[in-house]
């Protein structure tokens, strides 16, 4: 009886313990998938940081002009909205917290949504852009195979 395993004959398999560190049951896999992970949190966070800074340059440039300025002021609420995201996640990778997820995934959700909307309205105008030179095209040929 005292060879008996420590769970009880209902169960299947023995309970699994994870905080012991066997180098057969792929710990090394864990931890290269880690450093993985944090290398890519860096180059996502620089490349975030980047973009960011880029956006608010080409915004305050865009400002120049008081009717450009409605594009330039969202443009560079979206370059610190990408800013702080980053920065976030710098934070999420230093201390593991969790609660600068939600506020990762905020700031990046405010990013999307300001790009969003300039797709958006870029798609308008180019639809209405095509429908206009397709109007004075078909005017033109019409007005001048009149003669």
């Amino acid at each position: 009886m005292e060879n008996q395993p420590d769970y009880s004959p209902v169960q299947s398999t023995p309970p699994i313990v994870t905080n012991q560190i066997n180098p057969g049951n792929g710990n090394f896999n864990y931890n290269q998938n880690n450093y993985m992970l944090h290398s890519i949190l860096d180059s996502l966070s620089g490349w975030m940081k980047f973009i960011g800074i880029y956006t608010i340059v080409i915004g305050a440039i865009t400002c120049i002009g008081i009717i450009s300025a409605a594009i330039g002021v969202p443009m560079i609420f979206s370059g610190i909205a990408l800013n702080n995201a980053s920065k976030t996640l710098k934070n999420y990778k230093e201390f593991n917290n969790q609660f600068t997820l939600n506020d990762f995934f905020g700031f990046l959700n405010k990013y999307f949504k300001i790009q969003g909307i300039f797709v958006i309205i870029g798609i308008a105008l180019s639809v209405l852009y095509i429908a206009f030179i397709l109007i004075f095209v078909i005017l033109s040929v019409y007005t001048y195979s009149s003669y």
